[in-house]
């Protein structure tokens, strides 16, 4: 049963492209034939690859995936793959706290027909063997198993391939990057780092022509044809200047997808128990680690990515190792030695290498010993208040106690009375209260008035220790422990 739902979900024309964040965060630069032809190499790797494989693109399918007129040349394909060859990605990494680049070769090699030759129609092909360097950025993303052990790869972003078969190659490079943050629903990207990442950073000077023929392109195709609507596109200025784009999106629903698709919208019905246990033992879900990890990513978004300029990818690792309350502090201390320029250039290394040595200053220490402080008064309070509680349960045991012995000695009270009298302290009140009232005092007097039916009580306790003895006992042991607090 579980075999023939499996089967049915590979039919539905989902084709899922998978890269590391590192990928899509690279500096690179293809024209639209070469997007095409990287994502179909990308749509035929299947997650359990462990090896790269020889991967046949047909242009007949290119037309086809990509919506495009049979009119096109197979040279375009030839071509294009040709020119990949001479291009590399620039994945940026922080290695001891410094910004190191690395140059990825995309293809080793590419097998084609030459020019001049005559193919059947609908055989013309070409062979592609992808860089095995490239296997960290394409393979083994996320959580893998590997001989029966669970693994863990770059973190990625992953999405079906039928959202950019109508968008340009800038158009797939900025969905991909929302694509990234789909979790978030909002990124902000630095005006010159995405011209960095295109590189662009020689062409459109004026950002009003970069907005005009790259970035509103790309809002109006997205929204058109992708599974992300963008509802919110900020202009963000330092000073008079456009130096930052605040995108905020959302998931489009099943019924818009439909629509955008030509496909007719089917309502989901809900699984049942059966079917809902087999999806769970086909795909691997996320521990509630991963869970937390998104959260702390989320949470320090603003500070650590947008402002310091730490990578998505690279945060991600750092959220293994370190605790909220250490990347707190990491984020402290980079500000300030950020105000006080401290940090001349570097300040995403500066930031890891606060976190990874635990960097610490005059401000930070002061702060500590203050919070110490609260802290202490806090628990010194909290002491109180349980010694304070723990005195009003020990009477209502001891009174407990009292009603027990005096219903089964009634003349208990009446002695506890008369022992009072031989106090001299005790006798004054009682007298005082006769002499007001006019007449001797009766057991009842004793039950309303406060302070005497305390001293009957403590009497009554001092004429049957044995009785108390063990309530008393085990609320002196608890208040000695609560009282070594305070020391």
């Amino acid at each position: 049963m579980a075999k023939s739902k499996i089967q049915k979900k590979k039919n539905t024309g989902v084709k899922l492209i998978k890269k590391a964040n590192k990928l899509v965060e690279s500096r690179y630069k293809f024209d639209i034939w070469e997007t095409r032809i990287f994502i179909s190499v990308l749509a035929q790797i299947n997650r359990d690859d462990e090896d790269f494989k020889v991967y046949r693109i047909h242009y007949k399918d290119v037309i086809k995936n990509f919506n495009l007129k049979s009119s096109q040349s197979y040279g375009f394909l030839r071509d294009a793959a040709r020119m990949i060859m001479r291009k590399v990605f620039n994945v940026t990494d922080y290695i001891e706290g410094h910004e190191r680049e690395t140059e990825y070769h995309i293809i080793r090699t590419v097998n084609y027909a030459t020019e001049g030759q005559k193919m059947d129609a609908g055989k013309e092909y070409i062979d592609i063997t992808i860089d095995p360097e490239m296997k960290p950025l394409l393979l083994e993303l996320g959580h893998t198993y590997k001989g029966g052990e669970l693994t863990k790869g770059e973190s990625y972003t992953a999405y079906d391939m039928r959202n950019i078969e109508k968008l340009g190659t800038y158009h797939v490079r900025i969905y991909e990057l929302l694509k990234q943050y789909q979790k978030i629903k909002w990124r902000k990207l630095e005006v010159e780092e995405l011209k960095r990442m295109f590189e662009l950073t020689s062409e459109y000077p004026l950002f009003a022509n970069f907005f005009q023929k790259v970035i509103k392109p790309a809002h109006d195709k997205i929204n058109k044809y992708t599974d992300i609507t963008i509802t919110k596109l900020e202009k963000v200025k330092t000073g008079r200047r456009v130096t930052a784009l605040r995108f905020e999106f959302r998931a489009k629903s099943d019924e818009e997808l439909a629509k955008i698709r030509g496909e007719v919208f089917i309502p989901k019905r809900k699984n049942t128990k059966k079917e809902v246990a087999e999806e769970v033992k086909v795909e691997y879900i996320d521990s509630s680690k991963e869970t937390e990890k998104d959260q702390l990513f989320d949470y320090f978004l603003g500070d650590v990515v947008q402002r310091f300029g730490v990578t998505p990818s690279v945060f991600m690792k750092l959220l293994s190792k370190y605790d909220k309350e250490a990347i707190e502090q990491a984020v402290r201390v980079t500000n300030r030695a950020k105000y006080q320029q401290q940090i001349k250039t570097n300040i995403a290394g500066f930031f890891i290498k606060a976190l990874k040595e635990g960097y610490t200053d005059v401000k930070e220490e002061t702060v500590k010993k203050k919070k110490k402080a609260v802290e202490k008064q806090a628990e010194i309070t909290r002491i109180k208040a349980e010694l304070k509680e723990l005195k009003i349960k020990k009477a209502a045991e001891i009174n407990k106690i009292i009603k027990k012995l005096t219903s089964l000695s009634p003349g208990l009270t009446g002695k506890a009375v008369e022992s009072l009298r031989e106090m001299a302290m005790a006798k004054l009140i009682i007298e005082k209260q006769e002499t007001t009232l006019g007449r001797a005092l009766v057991i009842e007097d004793y039950r309303k008035d406060p302070m005497l039916r305390e001293l009957v009580k403590g009497k009554i306790v001092e004429l049957e220790p044995e009785a108390f003895a063990k309530t008393t006992a085990k609320f002196e042991e608890k208040a000695r422990k609560l009282k070594e607090g305070l020391k």
